[in-house]
């Protein structure tokens, strides 16, 4: 019982004193040690006391602590209360215990737990919870940069993607450049445009940013253990503080004087290498027609129409489309047209992206011409792929078709059907005879015309001779012409010009109405678009490297291939950096980016 009075003196004692907790600095870093301080006037300790401790949380680190005796004087504040009466007392001795503590890694606003009192054997808790803002140490990095992979293991050929992350601690200062992006040589690439990434404040910290997008989606072209390199980058960063001592002369007078400066640095950061397991694909079960596929397809074939007439044209439309390697989608087999004439298909494919996915579409359209009537079939079509969701082939079949072919108006069918004899007239019906019977007329010749054949005229053998030459000019033009238009890479180097025109005048739109962005983008995509008409080479997709090499391999100059490189590194990371450049140094960047499209020489 007498225990217990004491225990509840002790408590009201501690109730009616008055100590504080302070820091022993003013800036708290993360991984790093401090003081947390105790100031408790020496008239108010209680004379039972065990002594005093800590219970740390959130990774809050106790490491010691030690006491000493000090006098504690008013500060200005306190002192300007006191004078109107606000109730602060003048100087006092107390006693500070010092708490040393290490901060965990993990920035942001937190507790560190609560200062307690121990009082024969029992723990009294002394203060509430202590926050305390933890901050990134300026010999760190300001940022952080991450890559994280949707999937970890995956079939080969199979589709994945990777988010980029970015985390901006308060000495961030911006300036962020890439300077190597590269994906390796294991996998196929489509990059996403992350023109509209946002860096949002942190929860609880809003000192800090952090940003996310999904950035590329990959395809592994063969099995085993790979690899995705580290993403590098470079940007800039406030420094240490630093003491600066200066010495003046005034008025023969010498002044000390010391500061505290911080200046800008630049750093590197990178994002850690990133391990995928590709596992091959299985044999079991494989169909004959399988072509590497590998993901969730969609497959159909049909044909225009199943009657038609010889001379006539039919079109057998085949549409596939799916989620495996970006970009590309193989053809199928198909049948044995023998019965039919045929000229090359024609082929479109796109991609897009479409939640977390890369969406490939394949269109083929087959013209078919029957050389002859009759009844024909036409075999089923099949299209097959391994779908790992399921974790085994899957085939889609179209078809078959029967097409009944009629004679054409026009269409020379005899030719087919009825050659005509080696010699000998054809023979004549009766039926021919009787209807010829009445158109029978006698020939007469009209006195008088004389001979007027026209190539006894010297008129006619001159025309004649001009008409040669002139026949001979028109073929050649017009064959010349047909060349042309049939030699797409000609045609889209011959329009490289006009298309750039088109594309730099939406990165003068963006210009004119201030979007950063959107103007970061059309010069990206206007040089890269430049690059594969005048080449007629799909650069769009390439890496970096990919893109020097096949450069190098076309006799590009080594200067004009560093420099677009460059151009393309700062177009493509100039969109989501936070800070960006003003407005005469993006008319600079239009200007310069125009006159190396000038300069470009394939």
């Amino acid at each position: 019982m007498k225990q217990i009075i004491v225990f509840c003196l002790v408590l009201a004692a501690i109730a009616s004193a008055r100590p504080s907790l302070q820091l022993d600095r003013e800036r708290v870093e993360a991984g790093k040690t401090f003081g947390l301080q105790l100031v408790y006037p020496l008239s108010d300790l209680p004379e039972n006391r065990s002594g005093f401790s800590i219970d740390t949380q959130n990774g809050f680190t106790f490491l010691g602590m030690d006491s000493t005796d000090q006098v504690m004087r008013p500060s200005m504040e306190e002192m300007f209360n006191s004078f109107w009466g606000g109730g602060s007392r003048g100087a006092y001795k107390a006693r500070i215990y010092t708490f040393k503590l290490r901060a965990p890694k993990k920035t942001g606003r937190l507790n560190i737990g609560k200062v307690m009192i121990e009082f024969e054997g029992q723990k009294q808790p002394i203060s509430g919870e202590i926050p305390v803002n933890i901050q990134r140490a300026y010999s760190d990095d300001a940022l952080t940069v991450s890559l994280t992979p949707s999937k970890r293991t995956i079939y080969e050929g199979e589709q994945f993607y990777v988010t980029l992350g970015f985390y901006a601690y308060e000495h961030f200062q911006g300036n962020l450049q890439a300077t190597d992006m590269n994906t390796g040589n294991d996998f196929i690439v489509h990059r996403s445009d992350i023109a509209g990434i946002k860096f949002e404040p942190v929860e609880n910290n809003r000192r800090e940013l952090q940003a996310s997008a999904k950035f590329a989606w990959l395809s592994p072209t063969k099995s085993g253990n790979l690899q995705i390199p580290p993403f590098k980058f470079k940007y800039t960063k406030r420094g240490e503080p630093k003491i600066v001592e200066e010495n003046k002369q005034m008025g023969g007078m010498s002044f000390h004087s010391q500061s505290i400066r911080q200046e800008s640095v630049e750093a590197e950061t990178q994002t850690p290498t990133v391990n995928i397991t590709v596992k091959p694909l299985p044999t079991e079960g494989k169909p004959a027609d399988f072509s590497g596929m590998v993901g969730n397809y969609s497959f159909s074939a049909d044909f225009d129409r199943t009657d038609v007439k010889v001379g006539e044209a039919l079109t057998l439309s085949v549409d596939i489309k799916g989620d495996g390697t970006p970009g590309t989608i193989t053809d199928p087999k198909f049948p044995d047209f023998s019965d039919f004439r045929s000229v090359p298909p024609e082929n479109s494919i796109s991609k897009k992206v479409a939640g977390s996915k890369v969406i490939t579409s394949k269109s083929i359209k087959v013209f078919l011409y029957p050389k002859k009537k009759g009844d024909f079939t036409v075999p089923e079509i099949t299209y097959s792929w391994f779908n790992p969701a399921k974790k085994k082939y899957e085939t889609a079949k179209a078809g078959p078709w029967n097409i009944h072919v009629e004679k054409g108006e026009n269409a020379p069918e005899a030719v087919f059907q009825n050659p005509v004899a080696a010699s000998g007239p054809a023979a004549v019906q009766k039926q021919e005879i009787e209807s010829l019977g009445s158109d029978i007329r006698f020939i007469h010749q009209v006195k008088g015309t004389g001979n007027t054949a026209p190539y006894k005229s010297i008129l006619y053998w001159v025309l004649m001779a001009a008409a040669l030459p002139f026949y001979f000019v028109v073929t050649w033009i017009i064959r010349k012409r047909r060349k042309h238009n049939s030699d797409t890479a000609l045609v889209r180097k011959g329009k490289a010009n006009k298309m750039l025109k088109a594309r730099f005048a939406s990165a003068r739109d963006a210009l004119a109405k201030g979007d950063a962005k959107a103007l970061y983008a059309a010069l990206e995509n206007g040089l890269i678009g430049y690059l594969s008409d005048r080449t007629n080479l799909e650069f769009k997709g390439m890496t970096r490297p990919q893109m020097k090499s096949k450069l190098e391999e076309l006799g590009v100059k080594a200067e004009t291939i560093e420099a677009i490189d460059s151009w393309l590194e700062k177009c493509a990371f100039a969109r989501f950096a936070p800070v960006n450049p003003n407005e005469s140094e993006q008319k600079q960047m239009l200007a310069d980016v125009e006159k190396l499209c000038e300069e470009i020489d394939v």
